[in-house]
């Protein structure tokens, strides 16, 4: 973790301690031995959530776990006092941190800070719309202003801290945590009235009313696993089309992944939306996806000395691939466009139609200097990888003929050519794009 990053969890810390402490002592109230029992019970459920958490990846193939240990959460703001839900929260943030992920100390600290900030926030918001003295009569319009800030603030937290630790645009890790159109966040919010139940029947049931929240969590769990499957479906589907295509081509294995790896890098360092830079590292997964076709097996074979029949061969391969994906009916047509125009060159001498500047695709554009960058800093049976400086050298010497000079700039300005080359030293790594702000 860089030094910003551990400053900035630093801040959260000190911030969580002083929202705690502006929220009225526990002192305050009186605990009966039923609301005691009730403090266990909610905690006991707020772990058997995040024990149950689900494992997924967001757009960068990153591994990430989805809880619904907010539904107890939101109930404990709402039945204790504000200090009794912040205390709640940390606990099973931290059994969870410690015990159940075995996250390093930072990182834990983090976790736990952020969790509080949110239950301290969310407590000050649910006051300003309740009677304090009457936790028992629920406030709705209070409950909607607590679960809004709780999901906003662990959004934001999360977000910033993520976007410090890869040195990556704020709105571009919102978008990752978020997800697209802000869905994974409607998705809690949507699902937050269910933690009114448990609320609604603490009055007369106490810890028995939360027992009832066990099975819609269930229920929801098994709802987002499956929709989690899917997208895991999908991208095993992929990963045997890249498979497919590199396995007769055994000079370029991994080719695929690092420039989709590069593409998304050089999108992020260009600070396009969120969903361009999904649908740039998608298309570039899946640029060579018409060497598929038998027809260009020997060709592909061939290390190098082409005559012209075999050029020609080689050059329909990107309209081949894009008519592929237009069979699918679940690919985008922006995905479609990037692989068909890839070996576009800026001044119009490239094909297959020999469009120049703008009237390129950027992702077409972000996908040529990729192919490029990674070819360049690989061996080749016919010569070894070029160095960081010549490879520097080539791009600035085609900036403006082959390659869109204003994203040559952007990789120049940055440590891009560092990060590619260390993808190069790994010809044969996991299908899944890494994160070169991570791993370099």
């Amino acid at each position: 973790m860089n030094r910003k990053a551990q400053v900035f969890v630093l801040a959260v810390t000190a911030l969580a301690g002083a929202l705690t402490y502006s929220l009225p002592a526990l002192g305050d109230y009186a605990l009966s031995a039923s609301e005691i029992l009730s403090f266990l019970v909610y905690v006991a459920v707020g772990i058997l959530a995040e024990a149950m958490a689900i494992d997924f990846r967001t757009g960068s193939g990153r591994p990430a776990k989805s809880s619904l240990a907010f539904l107890p959460f939101l109930a404990a703001v709402v039945v204790f006092p504000p200090r009794g839900a912040v205390l709640l929260v940390a606990v099973v943030v931290a059994i969870s941190q410690f015990v159940l992920r075995r996250n390093d100390l930072l990182r834990s600290v983090f976790n736990i800070a952020q969790g509080v900030v949110a239950a301290a926030v969310g407590a000050h918001a649910y006051a300003l719309l309740s009677d304090p003295s009457n936790r028992a009569e629920i406030a709705f319009f209070g409950f909607a202003l607590l679960a809004a800030a709780f999901f906003f603030i662990n959004v934001l937290l999360s977000s910033t801290a993520l976007s410090l630790i890869r040195r990556q645009s704020l709105r571009s890790t919102m978008h990752q945590v978020a997800g697209g159109r802000g869905a994974n966040l409607w998705y809690d919010l949507l699902a937050s009235p269910i933690a009114l139940v448990p609320a609604a029947l603490y009055d007369d049931y106490r810890a028995g009313g939360l027992i009832i929240i066990v099975f819609p969590l269930l229920l929801i769990r098994y709802s987002y696993l499956g929709k989690v499957q899917l997208e895991e479906a999908n991208r095993d589907l992929l990963k045997v089309l890249v498979k497919a295509i590199e396995t007769r081509d055994p000079y370029t294995s991994g080719h695929s992944v690092r420039v989709a790896t590069l593409a998304r890098a050089i999108a992020t360092d260009l600070d396009l939306s969120p969903k361009q830079i999904d649908r740039i590292e998608t298309a570039a997964l899946l640029h060579d996806i018409g060497k598929i076709d038998s027809v260009y097996e020997a060709v592909i074979r061939k290390p190098y000395d082409l005559n012209a029949d075999e050029r020609e061969l080689i050059r329909t391969h990107a309209t081949k691939g894009a008519d592929l994906l237009e069979s699918l009916t679940s690919v985008n047509t922006e995905i479609i466009r990037a692989v068909r125009h890839h070996h576009e060159r800026y001044d119009g001498s490239g094909y297959p139609l020999g469009l120049t500047g703008e009237e390129i695709p950027i992702a077409a554009r972000i996908i040529m200097l990729s192919d490029s960058i990674d070819a360049m800093l690989s061996d080749r049976p016919y010569r070894k990888a070029l160095s960081i400086e010549k490879t520097r050298l080539e791009l600035v010497r085609c900036a403006g003929t082959q390659f869109d000079p204003d994203i040559v700039r952007a990789v120049l300005q940055k440590d891009t050519l560092e990060r590619a080359t260390w993808l190069a030293e790994r010809p044969t790594m996991a299908f899944v794009p890494v994160d070169l702000y991570q791993s370099a």
